[in-house]
């Protein structure tokens, strides 16, 4: 057991990720010896957790397999696009086995599931409708609401929603295309669209179709949250957060705002 515990902490202290997050395979390499050895050597990871604080080391503490497949198969989407995402990859990244993915994740589909759950600004938009209710009760408090969210998206978000809707543009019978299809648009009709057509009855917002209204809302500041990187890259200046989401729910709501 001491030669797997100072393996774990060198290899700890050169990678300056806490022990537990480092694989078991990177601490067998670095005590050189095999997993099962690993294994039959330390019983359980967790003893090796406890015996690493005994020597007055802080183990850290080691996301869930589920929450680090989600971020390995993000980490994939990204580097080389939708096409290259498999259980597989996910596994080999995360340092486990595939079946424990497939337990998890229920396979590719559930990836993609999943990484859309965690960068995409819909499951975000449904809690803040239903925890912060009054936040919604007129048209341009709403659009604000909803703007704030999409402005807040960070660097990771967006580069994962590019990837993923540069795969639904390229292959529209692809699975993204079909999870857009068959859940996501299904989700905006009822939460964005239901809130909207409460707007509508209220005589707030102007009785359009659902099919027009919600790309009117939706388009233009998804648009510029991904160009917006693009523009700052090529040494353009962009508006501040505050100013663009302002401008953005001014114009919406200049647009479809009820006439009186």
């Amino acid at each position: 057991m001491d030669s797997v515990v100072a393996a774990a902490i060198a290899e700890a202290q050169e990678t300056g990720r806490p022990v537990a997050e480092l694989s078991l395979g990177r601490i067998a390499v670095r005590a050189g010896m095999s997993r099962s050895t690993i294994f039959r050597r330390i019983g359980s990871r967790q003893a090796l957790e406890d015996a690493i604080r005994r020597t007055g080391v802080d183990p850290g503490s080691r996301p869930g397999v589920r929450d680090r497949a989600i971020d390995a198969a993000a980490e994939v989407i990204v580097a080389a696009g939708v096409g290259a995402l498999t259980v597989e990859e996910v596994a080999r990244r995360v340092g486990c086995a595939v079946t424990s993915v497939h337990t998890q994740l229920g396979g590719r589909d559930g990836l993609l599931d999943a990484v859309f759950e965690r960068h995409a600004p819909l499951p975000r938009v449904e809690r803040l409708i239903h925890d912060e209710p009054e936040r919604f009760a007129d048209l341009t408090g709403g659009v604000r609401a909803i703007y704030t969210v999409i402005m807040d998206l960070t660097d990771a978000d967006v580069a994962v929603l590019e990837a993923l809707f540069a795969e639904a543009l390229a292959r529209p019978n692809g699975a993204v295309m079909r999870l857009l299809r068959e859940r996501i648009v299904p989700r905006i009709a009822a939460t964005i669209g239901g809130w909207l057509a409460t707007q509508v009855r209220a005589g707030r917002c102007a009785d359009l179709p659902l099919p027009v209204l919600l790309p009117l809302f939706v388009s233009p500041l998804s648009v510029y949250v991904i160009a917006r990187r693009r523009l700052v890259g090529a040494g353009l200046p962009v508006p501040d957060r505050h100013s663009v989401i302002d401008t953005m729910t001014e114009a919406f709501c200049r647009a479809v705002g009820a006439r009186t």
